[in-house]
């Protein structure tokens, strides 16, 4: 799939109140995520359509999907909105590449120095 391609099915996928929602709880939550069952009284859904919402944000690769016991627990994929980020500003600082220190200036370091912190 080319970039342009992701980046609609991605952009396509937070376009929706619920899934925003659920990926910006999904966000405060990282990096370990939460399982279905925690989500369910906020989001204010049926099981099986916040299954619906999850694998929608799972298919355009925003969120990880991991299986502990019985429970399901999904997490942000902070690699491919990094690189979702990475590609909506990919001129923004005209050619040069900018993005590495406005990541730097954030509170969300990328994933690699998270886990090594």
């Amino acid at each position: 799939m080319s970039h342009l391609n992701q980046a609609v099915a991605q952009l396509g996928a937070l376009a929706e109140p619920t899934r925003l929602g659920i990926y910006r709880k999904l966000v405060r939550h990282a990096p370990d995520g939460l399982c279905v069952g925690d989500l369910l009284p906020d989001a204010g859904l049926s099981q099986p359509t916040l299954s619906f919402h999850l694998k929608t944000l799972a298919t355009a690769q925003l969120v990880t999907r991991r299986k502990q016991g019985r429970n399901v627990y999904y997490a942000p994929n902070f690699s491919s909105m990094h690189a979702l980020m990475e590609f909506l500003m990919e001129h923004c600082c005209e050619g040069e590449q900018c993005l590495d220190r406005l990541l730097a200036s954030t509170c969300c370091p990328p994933a690699e120095r998270r886990i090594s912190a």
